[in-house]
């Protein structure tokens, strides 16, 4: 193939020596130009070819560096790692001075942050990104977009990996050292999410203010820094609630959630929910196992979508963007189709595993489910590569939640407890020992506080993340709501709390 071509004669023979980039020949725009255009028409191999060409042909030219970027984007973008790698490894060689590879070293983080299967790989896409501001300094570029985009992606890799306060440094360096730029918005919500895990409230508080809401454009209009400014601005009026919610009334001597909605709005066609989940933005998905229904809400209540579904168990969210369903036999995403099903952890024979109750994604990609007949975890690299991991003094997991940092809980049923595996799978301890009667479901909210339902008493008992019981919720609530057959619960980025039950048509909301 063609492209394959100059791609392998890229990795193999690197240009000699490094090439400073200063002049523009026409021939090297006009292939510039070339590749735009096949890349707009939707011709990624063509487009790369001619990048990959015009490197080739007029090195010395200074769309060189950025023909060179564009094309370890384009391998990015098809899945292609080994690929983008070769042609990064050249343009960090070959014009290592140039704005060009500052962005190169920030896809090489992200190319790492892809391929990562252990902390380790995780601190080495933090390394990539960690050079950029000290190879690529405010002296020699002062208005450098990837210096910004780096700091950002290294300070949420630091809370990704559990250390707050070197991220609110590098945030706080991405928003009072730089000019302002595309990244900042996205730059001050993370610095508020490190500052509220160190209890920073007043100083979290302050940099949301700052955080304004972008003016409407026209449909189809919006650019780039427009879209990522709304989404920052979202975020922020997310976690502003959720700080009003668990610190702010909390401080005030007044109860955290002050009033109770029904899910959906507008009229109801729940019959019999079994399980809801919530992701960060305040969407819902709840499945109806009597109606074989799958129920997409936004943050207000109203129904976006809805799918049929067979033996639908519990939803949930991966990493917080696309919603999945846990079915008897499968994991699947109810609005696309896409599904996983595994095979059950034997060497001797190859049995699809069924009875499965909840599953929940690793950030190295694996699978962790929980199905009926196993006294323990399964654990997935692939779907049909599993191990069964817990397996000592035989546990009933009932459930399962992931928390901000990669880390899976796990609500035994059996002991009354919840434990917890680390971010590579490996046992934790148990963080929490209930007195539960009938413990049944767990959620997590941003903090870290842990919820469990228990069906035995009727009520969501809430704790610290070190285990203390911080307060409990039901069985009754204003309006006359009575639970009464409670199975599920979950908790937005805000800190709403939805608790589905059994006998009653419609989703609880305590806000």
């Amino acid at each position: 193939m063609p492209g394959l071509f100059w791609l392998t004669v890229l990795a193999l023979s690197p240009f000699l020596g490094v090439i400073d980039a200063v002049a523009q020949d026409p021939a090297a725009e006009r292939l510039y130009r070339e590749a735009s255009r096949m890349e707009d028409a939707g011709d990624q191999e063509g487009a790369l070819e001619e990048l990959l060409l015009l490197v080739q042909q007029f090195p010395g030219d200074q769309l060189a560096p950025r023909a060179l970027l564009q094309a370890v984007e384009l391998r990015s973008a098809r899945g292609d790692l080994a690929g983008a790698e070769a042609v990064l490894r050249n343009l960090l060689d070959t014009y290592p001075r140039t704005p060009e590879a500052a962005a190169g070293f920030v896809q090489q983080g992200q190319l790492r942050r892809a391929q990562a299967n252990s902390t380790a790989e995780l601190e080495e896409a933090r390394a990539s990104w960690r050079r950029v501001p000290l190879l690529y300094g405010s002296e020699a570029f002062p208005l450098l977009d990837s210096r910004v985009e780096a700091r950002v992606r290294s300070g949420e890799m630091s809370l990704l990996l559990g250390d707050a306060e070197t991220a609110a440094a590098e945030l706080l360096a991405a928003v009072e050292d730089e000019p302002p730029n595309k990244w900042t918005p996205r730059a001050r919500v993370s610095l508020a999410r490190a500052w509220v895990e160190l209890g920073h409230w007043q100083a979290a508080a302050e940099v949301l203010a700052s955080v304004h809401q972008p003016e409407a454009v026209e449909p189809g209009q919006e650019t780039l820094a427009g879209i990522m400014a709304r989404t920052a601005f979202q975020q922020g009026q997310t976690l502003i609630a959720l700080m009003h919610r668990l610190h702010l009334r909390p401080s005030l001597g007044t109860a955290s959630w002050a009033t109770v909605q029904r899910f959906p709005q507008g009229g109801s066609p729940l019959r019999q929910p079994d399980g809801v989940a919530a992701a960060a933005d305040g969407r819902v998905l709840v499945v109806d196992g009597k109606s074989k229904s799958v129920l997409l809400l936004d943050a207000s209540g109203r129904l976006v979508e809805a799918a049929t579904l067979d033996d639908p168990q519990r939803p949930s969210w991966n990493d917080g963007r696309w919603p999945y369903v846990v079915t008897d036999e499968e994991i699947r995403l109810p609005f696309s189709g896409e599904r996983n099903r595994f095979l059950e952890p034997r060497p001797d024979r190859e049995v699809q595993l069924d009875g499965m109750l909840a599953a929940e994604r690793g950030v190295f990609g694996e699978w962790y489910v929980l199905a009926k007949g196993w006294k323990s975890v399964l654990a997935y690299t692939t779907p049909r590569q599993g191990r069964e991991i817990l397996t000592k003094d035989r546990p009933a997991f009932v459930d399962m939640a992931r928390d901000l940092q990669g880390r899976i809980y796990l609500l035994d049923g059996k002991s009354k407890q919840v434990q917890r595996l680390s971010r590579d799978g490996s046992w934790d301890g148990v963080v929490l020992q209930g007195s539960w009667k009938r413990p049944q479901a767990l959620a997590l909210d941003p903090l870290g506080r842990l919820y469990v339902l228990d069906r035995g008493d009727n009520k969501v008992h809430i704790y610290s993340p070190q285990g203390k019981r911080l307060t409990g919720l039901g069985p009754t609530f204003a309006g006359g709501i009575e639970l009464r057959a409670p199975v599920d619960v979950a908790v937005d980025g805000g800190g709403r709390v939805f608790i589905a039950d059994n006998k009653l048509p419609f989703v609880v909301v305590l806000e």
